[in-house]
């Protein structure tokens, strides 16, 4: 090789890379003009989203001012908290809660009416059964994966499935 050769090499290489920055330029050029960046302010319950995320997650009360503010806030807790007097009704848990695993013996849950449930009965008593139920067991989660449910109403869960 001689030098004309490679000044032909170095300019064709040069050309090749100046090209190829030239089209990468070009590219996030219409590549930033074709995306569109919205402003937050038009969808305002966007704002409110994201004031929530980044706000404080505490606050200090005190005085008068802050004794109201507890008292507010207490209020909305017990409105939202579920009344006490629910009826418990045994038949209703179980098929809104039971029947997707019991009624079909699902990794060897006991079916109304069957033997395992008579030994099972028979080995733990109904006080052993609920406590199964409470606790969780094998596969089942505690409280059949329903936390909201009250030892009352698992109780007449069990019953209605011992009948």
């Amino acid at each position: 090789m001689n030098k004309a050769d490679d000044r032909a090499f170095a300019r064709t290489f040069s050309a090749i890379l100046i090209g190829l920055i030239i089209f990468t330029a070009v590219i996030i050029v219409l590549a930033r003009s074709l995306t569109s960046h919205p402003d937050p302010s038009t969808n305002p319950s966007k704002l409110v989203l994201t004031e929530k995320r980044i706000g404080p997650i505490a606050a200090v009360r005190v005085g008068a001012a802050g004794q109201e503010e507890i008292a507010a806030a207490q209020q909305v807790q017990v409105a939202a908290a579920p009344a006490a007097d629910v009826a418990v009704d045994g038949s209703q848990v179980y098929n809104s809660v039971c029947t997707a695993c019991h009624a079909a013996g699902v990794a060897g849950a006991p079916m109304i009416g069957s033997d395992m449930l008579a030994q099972r009965l028979a080995d733990k008593g109904v006080d052993g059964l609920v406590g199964s139920v409470i606790n969780g067991l094998g596969i089942m989660p505690p409280r059949g994966g329903r936390p909201d449910l009250t030892d009352e109403q698992l109780r007449a869960a069990v019953e209605f499935m011992l009948q």
